[in-house]
Order: structure tokens, then C-alpha cells, then sequence
């Protein structure tokens, strides 16, 4: 998923980023234009999402969702084209 973001971030114009602050992280976030987009990848049974709401209350991204198990599924992500998360 990392090596299709930044593919994409050369022909989008788009950055990547790895968010961390004490126990909380946010697996990618994209930034284009002072906008940002927060992307939580889950595997298995992994559920936990705090580190989404804390991003979401400190810097009011864009959009904000999860990828795997209780969001959008792998294969719709990686045929969707991420320029359209930052409309």
C-alpha cells in the first residue's frame, strides 16, 4: 500500500507522510495544497483507530478513513484513484 501511495504521489503531486506522537500513529497521511488526508491501514482483527481521532482533533484533515477490516476494502483503495480524497 506504501509503494502505491508514493507511485502515485509523483503523477498526483501529492506528499507522504508517516504521523507519530507518543502511543498514537496514522499509518499515511497525504498532504497536497495545506490539505491533508489521514489513512489507517487495519489487518485481522486490528480494530483500534485512536490514533485517527487524534489526528482528526489536532489537525482537521480533509478526510480521514480506514482501509481494511471496518472501512473501505483493499481492492476498491487500490483502484481508486487517491487525487479524489483531497476534493
Amino acid at each position: 500500500m506504501g509503494a502505491y501511495l508514493v507511485s502515485k504521489a509523483f503523477v498526483e503531486n501529492y506528499e507522504v507522510y508517516y504521523w507519530r506522537e507518543g502511543d498514537f500513529e496514522v499509518d499515511f497521511i497525504l498532504k497536497k495544497n495545506n490539505r491533508i488526508v489521514a489513512i489507517e491501514v487495519k489487518n485481522g482483527n486490528e480494530t483500534a483507530t485512536a490514533g485517527l481521532a487524534r489526528i482528526r482533533k489536532m489537525y482537521s484533515p480533509r478526510t480521514s478513513f480506514i482501509v481494511g477490516k471496518g472501512g473501505m476494502d483493499i481492492e476498491r483503495f487500490f483502484t481508486t484513484n487517491p487525487n479524489i480524497f483531497f476534493d
